[in-house]
């Protein structure tokens, strides 16, 4: 049986974008939505010989301001879901990154390596290795669109990742967002994670598959619309079947240390 805190952690993977908004009210988002159509366009970036892959939308009448604006935010995803397959879901208004783009900022997700449309290695996919990709995909960004920081924001164990990337490179992050973040948690949550590690005694194998069960998971029975459930599964079995095994990094908690997630101006 699922325990309380397991349900928490992994609460409602596309009700982002209301903390979201929160968070970011400060950027100053107009509440009229612009009329020009968004745009999307997949990217590449290589690093260590690796192929990362970044989808990227954007109202183009507002890419001659981005300069100026500073208005670009990369989105992490966590450890079941791909980063399109998580924050583009094609279904009415349930698309964090059209909301972010019909605001006029530039939205960009990344498939962290081992996910998505991104190459599947034989590594450990780690919190030091996916903060090497988001390096790899800010440098990118920061050069196409002529700036020295982005926004960045990270959900469950993305935030881990988004935060390790923010401790290390504070020069290159105007604002980090963390959103249903990793946490201890109770003995009994302990427990099970140890019980994952442990594997009954088996080597822990470095993916798993991923079962529709999986991605229905992380919503709250009577808060989401069916259909709405139905196609963000679907787009999830069509994206991610598998996924590297996390269940270690939370053998390693905490990872991050607030005190060197700083602000430089």
């Amino acid at each position: 049986m699922r325990s309380k805190g397991k349900a928490r952690l992994r609460a409602r993977a596309l009700f982002v974008v209301w903390s979201v908004t929160i968070a970011l009210a400060a950027r100053g988002i107009a509440s009229d939505i612009p009329r020009e159509a968004v745009r999307g366009e997949e990217h590449h970036v290589t690093r260590d010989g690796i192929r990362i892959y970044l989808w990227e939308k954007y109202l183009p009448g507002q890419v001659g301001s981005l300069a100026q604006t500073g208005k670009i935010v990369l989105l992490v995803h966590g450890g079941t879901r791909s980063g399109r397959s998580l924050y583009d879901v094609q279904i009415r208004d349930y698309s964090l990154m059209d909301f972010f783009a019909q605001h006029d900022y530039d939205v960009w997700a990344i498939d962290i390596h081992g996910y998505g449309h991104s190459d599947k290695t034989d590594d450990w996919i780690d919190v030091k290795s996916a903060a090497a990709d988001i390096s790899a995909g800010v440098e990118y960004i920061a050069k196409l669109r002529g700036v020295g920081k982005v926004d960045l924001f990270g959900c469950s164990a993305g935030t881990q990742r988004a935060g390790l990337y923010a401790m290390e490179h504070p020069e290159r992050v105007a604002r980090l967002i963390l959103h249903a973040g990793f946490w201890k948690g109770s003995e009994e949550f302990r427990a099970m994670n140890r019980k994952r590690i442990e594997n009954g005694g088996k080597p822990l194998p470095r993916n798993r598959p991923t079962t529709e069960a999986d991605f229905r998971d992380g919503f709250v029975p009577g808060q989401f619309e069916q259909d709405v459930v139905d196609e963000s599964v679907r787009i999830g079995m069509q994206n991610d079947r598998q996924r590297p095994n996390i269940f270690a990094e939370y053998a390693k908690l905490p990872i991050l240390d607030p005190k060197r997630i700083v602000y430089l101006l």
